[in-house]
């Protein structure tokens, strides 16, 4: 997703609270061929919203690798467990 679609406002909040980074990869704007998209932690098709508190940076290969999912299991355990969120998790 290219964020066209998120009010400029808010697509300027998340670019400056992430820092210009990818939340997942951590790879800067800088040394990303194309823009880092706006991504939604809880996608749309499962009920996400176009809330701030919802949206991160994502370069375009971890935002297309995540897609729709929230949550997978665990390599160690095989718990389900939910995905990194770059806006609450370390």
């Amino acid at each position: 997703m290219s964020g066209a679609d998120i009010i400029k406002e808010v697509r300027r909040g998340v670019r400056e609270a992430a820092g210009e980074r990818c939340g997942y990869c951590l790879s800067p704007q800088r040394l990303v061929m194309g823009q880092l998209e706006i991504e939604h932690l809880v996608p749309r098709a499962r009920g996400g919203s176009d809330e701030e508190s919802n949206l991160w940076l994502s370069c375009s290969l971890c935002n297309r690798y995540k897609g729709t999912q929230t949550q997978a299991a665990d390599p160690l355990t095989g718990d389900v467990v939910p995905l990194f969120n770059p806006r609450t998790d370390n």
